[in-house]
């Protein structure tokens, strides 16, 4: 059975790669030996197939390692963490696999491959070597040997004869003395990553079993980051089955298995390495064509050994002790399809800063904390690193300047030309970067993620939970170029206690500034050089001791908006703010919630409690009332929306837009119906002009909005009241509510009513027809002028208190001549 033809060379015979220790072999033996000893396996021979490096670069052959002398493999800590996902795995398992494909030539020498060279320098003592370029591959390929060793040693009761004992001479000789290597009384892998990486490199080296103890060891991280994860799923992605610590008496209380950890994007990496490998191991050697358990072990030897010879490393030898050089090398060269990123370049030349320094491991931990602030995400870094450099560094101007020219303040010199400052010119200066880094990384997550320092001597309530409020509906509206300023002048704050009012102060500018923006349709540019620019103003107040000067930094933040910019201001900004159209849903939200928030407050610091909607935004929704799908297909009357909205009072421009859907049952339509796409544009024209529109949406809690979306205005108001009365009471809503344009006789009257199934029918109660022709365009009118009035005092600076005062009595007209002009445009 083991000769069937259809059985690859690979499961036939085992093939002996001659080799030389100090040459290109990775395996160094007399192949004549191994026949002599092993006369009853069939051996073949491989050629030599690794080609030379380009002519151009000359560097040193030899064996990846020589496993009589114990040498060790160390990346550096100026290195990238692990970075190859399944892509780079896939491909490299490909090239792997072409040992199927092996056949004998007419030499009967098996054909070979060769994927890759692997820099490395030597240290002083000979014995270590500095991975230089390749730690992606050879970090894969000590799992992938790992894997390959335990999959052999697992089938050793299957076989027995010279191919169990050559077998385990594979096992013991080669993988078990090139994998590790003692370190005191333990074992530890012949390669070890940096920092970052080794807990995690050391775990997938372990069995299943032994993973538990080093998973408990690893230090508690805050769950609410990025990248954590609790002991259970960590134990769940490593395999390990519950059977296996059920009788931890560490795990006797839940609290250690609901703790979290920190779980890296390269910790997640190397784990999904290991299972890749494992899995596909063991589908390769499961494969019908390997029949016999002999076939099955021959294979997984000629897996290992055409890994071992196909990987060949070119020393790269440093004479010097220049560590910048070394860097330079690395970020000259890419891992197989793998660039590095600015986050890769920036952590080497940080960490070569520090390369020999007394504190270079305190000094590289300053570092780790910053990328652990964020979770260890490269891009919040990267995006930290920005607006860090963009309120800090005087020639950038703008984030996306201080983002694109990012390497500059991380070069190891200061170039008399340049004009960046670089941080790391000196040890010195690079330990002043360094602490004063850790701050601002705190400072900025706290700022994204508005949960403000707890500390006791800084920020209190009700500043406190006032600033939050503003920086999660600055972080909702999308826009981040306040973000260098806010995080600047929080950090001052910090270090002066009792500022806390100020803080909320020039917040409020802030959150000015960024609403103003979004409701103009001006571009990001009018603004972006405004808080970079500030930050600078504000330091030149440091100078003078006025920093904490609310009126004046405040405008300072208003006088640097753009010159073009006027949309932003006075009467140009009230006709942007009426006459804008199709809202978006999470902008007014975010605005409503402003206007409601600060009415909340000023009620409750006189004494007037009022209800509050949901404290979490995100239970928080828009209602249009007029709904955004207001056709109704199953309704008795489907245009019934239309018809009461839009009533025909004699001046009404858009009746013959009303009975042209009718004319064309317009509710009965689909996509590529004729006529269609006519219909499709008078419907999203009332749905941009007037669904969409400011006056037209309020503010309730979920539960509420969502069983009333579609239906007429007699049901939405009577669900209003009946479950979350209290809201109507908010400012945004109050229009709706007693205090507003609702009679408080004839509200009591529809919450007792029993509502019918189809509340558009001609036969439904008078007082529920009453309600469903109340909601129309005249009434939006005036909601909406009354709104207006409450943005523009919501959004008015405290420095320039006047601004909006010469029009506020000629809101309603400026809002009706705005709709009668709407109207007009969608008249056919």
């Amino acid at each position: 059975m083991e000769e069937e033809s259809n059985t690859p060379l690979c499961g036939k015979e085992i093939f002996l790669y001659p080799g030389d220790p100090d040459g290109t072999g990775m395996l160094a033996y007399d192949t004549t030996q191994y026949r002599d000893q092993y006369d009853n396996l069939q051996f073949a021979d491989s050629t030599q197939f690794i080609s030379s490096l380009e002519e151009n670069i000359r560097l040193e052959n030899r064996s990846l390692l020589r496993v009589a002398e114990g040498e060790r493999f160390v990346v550096p800590e100026y290195q990238r963490n692990f970075t190859w996902e399944e892509d780079q795995h896939e491909e490299l398992w490909n090239t792997i696999l072409s040992i199927q494909d092996l056949k004998p030539k007419a030499n009967n020498l098996p054909v070979d491959t060769y994927f890759g060279t692997v820099y490395v320098a030597r240290d002083a003592d000979g014995d270590v070597f500095e991975i230089i370029d390749g730690q992606q591959r050879l970090t894969t390929v000590a799992i992938i040997l790992k894997n390959l060793k335990q999959q052999l040693e697992a089938r050793f009761d299957s076989i027995d004869g010279q191919l169990l004992e050559y077998a385990q001479h594979v096992c013991d000789r080669h993988l078990e003395d090139l994998l590790f290597r003692a370190d005191g009384p333990a074992i530890t892998p012949f390669i070890t990553l940096n920092d970052h990486d080794q807990p995690f490199f050391d775990i997938v080296f372990k069995e299943k079993e032994d993973r538990i103890k080093p998973v408990k060891n690893l230090p508690q991280y805050d769950g609410r980051k990025t990248n954590s994860i609790t002991v259970q799923s960590l134990l769940d992605e490593l395999d390990i089955p519950e059977e296996a610590y059920e009788e931890d008496e560490d795990f006797e209380d839940t609290d250690m298995l609901e703790s979290y950890r920190y779980y890296g994007d390269a910790h997640r990496r190397l784990v999904n390495a290991d299972k890749f490998y494992k899995k596909n191991i063991r589908q390769f050697i499961e494969k019908d064509i390997f029949e016999t358990p002999a076939t099955k072990v021959r294979a997984l030897l000629n897996l290992t050994h055409y890994i071992l010879r196909s990987l060949r490393v070119s020393e790269c030898i440093f004479e010097t002790s220049n560590q910048e050089l070394r860097i330079e090398v690395f970020q000259s060269l890419n891992d197989r399809g793998v660039e590095l990123s600015n986050m890769d370049k920036i952590r080497a030349r940080v960490v070569g800063r520090f390369q020999g320094e007394s504190d270079s491991g305190v000094q590289i931990d300053r570092w780790e904390s910053v990328v652990k602030t964020f979770g260890g995400d490269s891009d919040d870094v990267e995006d930290f690193l920005a607006h860090y450099l963009a309120a800090t560094e005087k020639e950038f101007s703008t984030v996306t300047e201080a983002k694109n020219e990012m390497l500059e303040a991380f070069r190891l010199k200061q170039i008399g030309h340049h004009d960046i400052q670089s941080r790391l010119a000196s040890p010195g200066q690079a330990r002043d970067f360094l602490e004063e880094l850790v701050n601002y990384a705190q400072r900025y997550r706290e700022i994204v993620s508005a949960d403000l320092t707890d500390d006791d001597l800084e920020l209190k309530d009700p500043e406190k939970s006032e600033c939050e409020e503003i920086l999660k509906r600055l972080n909702k509206l999308g826009t981040k170029q306040w973000r260098p300023f806010v995080m600047y002048v929080y950090q001052a704050v910090t270090e002066a206690p009792q500022k806390d009012q100020f803080l909320v102060d020039v917040l409020k500018t802030v959150e000015n500034i960024s609403f103003r923006f979004s409701i103009s349709d001006l571009v990001g540019t009018v603004v972006d050089d405004t808080y970079p620019d500030s930050c600078q103003e504000f330091r030149e107040l440091e100078q003078t001791g006025n920093q904490f000067d609310s009126e004046e930094v405040s405008e300072i933040l208003i006088e640097n908006i753009d010159n073009s910019a006027r949309q932003m201001f006075g009467e140009s900004f009230i006709d942007r703010l009426v006459s804008k159209e199709s809202w978006n849903n999470n902008k007014t939200k975010q605005l409503y919630l402003k206007v409601a928030d600060e009415d909340f407050r000023k009620r409750n610091q006189v004494g007037i409690t009022n209800s509050h909607l949901s404290s979490d935004s995100s239970e928080v929704h828009i209602e249009h009332v007029l709904p955004v799908s207001y056709i109704l297909p199953k309704k008795d009357h489907p245009y019934a929306w239309l018809e009461h909205f839009f009533r025909n009072n004699g001046d009404n421009k858009i009746r013959t837009q009303i009975d042209y859907l009718q004319s064309r049952d317009a509710h009965e339509l689909s996509p590529g119906d004729d006529g269609y796409d006519e219909i499709e544009r008078i419907v999203n024209g009332i749905e941009e002009r007037f669904v969409r529109d400011l006056g037209n949406m309020i503010l309730l809690d979920e539960a509420v909005n969502r069983p009333i979306q579609n239906r007429l205005f007699s049901v939405k108001l009577k669900e209003y009241h009946k479950e979350h009365s209290k809201d109507m009471e908010n400012i945004i809503n109050q229009y709706f509510g007693t205090d507003g344009a609702i009679d408080e006789a004839e509200l009591q009257r529809l919450l007792a009513l029993d509502m019918p199934d189809d509340e558009t029918r001609s036969s439904s109660p008078s007082l529920v027809q009453d309600f469903n022709e109340w909601w129309t365009y005249e009434r939006l009118v005036q909601r909406k002028s009354q709104l207006v009035s409450e943005i523009l005092e919501s959004l008015t600076f405290p420095t320039r208190p006047d601004e909006f005062e010469p029009f506020v009595d000629d809101i309603e007209n400026i809002v009706e001549e705005d709709v009668q002009k709407r109207l007009a445009v969608l008249t056919v």
